[in-house]
């Protein structure tokens, strides 16, 4: 749990660091502290988007949606890497021990490689829903938040399994 909460002290402070690189300003302690309050059967997605619409209040919508959505692909990235690197660990355990390999490490890499697929389709989808279509628009630009967060919780989740 510590390594877990380190990993993502790391993540919130190079989220924090894109979203000023952008100019825009999203708060990563508002995620931190709203993932904080709940307990283990509160739905996390209820945090997603926080930041954004705080910094919404005083700058543009679009830049902040950007801003987050920044902050939840880099916390996407440790989170897989650590999930990532569970899954070699024990692929190597199995090896070690003589047992029937899985290859949990593959499969994980084609999961993630079937979800950024599924993402983009998924978005691609949402943006023809909306009067202006874009990908820019505060519709599509959701889907990528909310899409890259419940993935980015499931990774985490993972990568905790003992």
């Amino acid at each position: 749990m510590k390594l877990l909460g380190s990993l993502l002290g790391m993540t919130i402070m190079f989220g924090a660091s894109v979203a000023q690189a952008e100019g825009t300003a999203i708060s990563a302690k508002v995620i931190d502290t709203c993932l904080s309050s709940l307990d283990r059967e509160s739905d996390k997605r209820v945090c997603v988007g926080q930041a954004a619409r705080d910094c919404a209040q005083a700058g543009d919508l679009g830049a902040c949606l950007n801003a987050e959505i920044a902050y939840w692909e880099a916390r996407l990235n440790v989170g897989f890497g650590m999930a990532l690197d569970r899954a070699l660990g024990k692929d190597s355990d199995a090896e070690s021990l003589e047992l029937e390999p899985r290859d949990q490490a593959g499969a994980l890499r084609t999961a993630q490689e079937s979800w950024n697929t599924y993402r983009s389709a998924t978005c691609a989808f949402e943006q023809t829903l909306w009067e202006t279509g874009t990908a820019t628009s505060p519709e599509s630009q959701g889907c990528h938040l909310y899409l890259t967060a419940e993935q980015t919780f499931y990774l985490e989740a993972v990568a905790l399994i003992e």
